[in-house]
């Protein structure tokens, strides 16, 4: 009875640490995360046949195929890839959602952007892509969606902006632009 007195009372002051507190939430939250990256890169490799590699991280998924080097970023706080066409401008403070970029240099982002106006938003896209060296071929307004598209010598870039004013005033909106090569 003395030699597990000691380990008696060694749980019963885990358990009185552990009310209101888990000192090994981290843990468990760091295996859990790891288990999830596990499953989701078994289920991708599965259904495509490759290797990828799978980073789940701070609200965010990042799969890369190690062979072709092409990379998808989703989440709440996606990252963008290295080698990310710099000529696809970024507004300070967007909320990445997705970001792509292929073997051949094709890209995606979206982002979302809050409390400015999609119009402020619109021609500050504009600005900053002709800047890049694209020249704006054409501009379609489709009901609250804006649509541009761009080129320059090599490439082809498809903007669209929708936004929506909250009820308590706010603006909240999504931009999406897409980067493709030009066949020569």
């Amino acid at each position: 009875m003395q030699k597990q007195l000691p380990l008696a009372l060694s749980f019963v002051a885990l358990s009185v640490m552990g009310i209101g507190c888990n000192p090994f939430a981290g843990v468990q939250e760091k295996i859990n995360q790891k288990i999830g990256e596990s499953v989701v890169e078994k289920m991708i490799k599965a259904g495509s046949g490759g290797k990828i590699d799978v980073d789940a991280e701070n609200g965010g998924l990042s799969f890369k195929d190690p062979k072709t080097g092409e990379t998808i970023s989703l989440g709440t706080n996606a990252k963008i890839p290295a080698g990310f066409p710099t000529d696809i401008p970024k507004y300070e403070g967007a909320q990445v959602s997705i970001a792509s970029l292929t073997k051949d240099g094709s890209a995606v982002l979206a982002v979302t952007i809050r409390d400015v106006e999609p119009k402020v938003l619109a021609e500050w896209y504009d600005e900053q892509i002709r800047a890049n060296g694209f020249e704006r071929k054409s501009e379609t307004p489709v009901a609250e969606t804006l649509f541009h598209e761009y080129r320059k010598s090599d490439a082809k870039l498809i903007m669209a902006i929708l936004g929506e004013k909250a009820k308590d005033g706010r603006w909240a909106a999504n931009v999406q632009i897409t980067r493709s090569k030009i066949a020569q």
